[in-house]
């Protein structure tokens, strides 16, 4: 197993470089310091994932590997537990009854993306994805 890491040293015209570099998990991290300036810092890496419901997925194309639906290109030793995902925080959130008295609804916004999510089968079939439920929110939060 792989885990990335943050390499960072002074190149010779005294300025900062950071490369991510792989490593091996369960083993410390060593590297020569011969020839590597008078500065070194290393810490554990992870690369950022920002969507609000899909995870993140890995995919090797072209010879290349990339975070998914993002596209991002990653190192090819890259791994799932070596994506950080980060969802953003929801306003104007509201939960409806359906007719089963099971089931309820959950709506939610998200103002970052300026997004509209909802679990009922109705924003599936409303034409434009809008389901009562969504334009509801949308009043309440004031975004045509």
């Amino acid at each position: 197993m792989v885990m990335l890491y943050e390499f960072k040293n002074y190149n010779k015209h005294g300025n900062v470089r950071t490369r991510i570099v792989p490593g091996t998990k369960g083993k410390a991290f060593s590297v020569n310091p011969k020839g590597l300036g008078n500065y070194i810092g290393v810490r554990v890496f992870k690369y950022e994932y920002h969507h609000e419901l899909n995870p993140p997925s890995l995919a090797n194309i072209g010879g290349k590997r990339y975070i998914l639906p993002t596209w991002q290109e990653v190192l090819p030793e890259t791994e799932l537990s070596d994506i950080k995902w980060i969802k953003p925080k929801p306003i104007g959130e509201i939960s409806a009854s359906s007719s089963d008295p099971n089931k309820t609804y959950k709506t939610v916004y998200y103002p970052e993306s300026g997004k509209f999510h909802c679990n009922c089968p109705g924003r599936w079939r409303a034409f434009d994805g809008k389901c009562k439920h969504i334009k509801a929110l949308e009043k309440k939060v004031k975004v045509s």
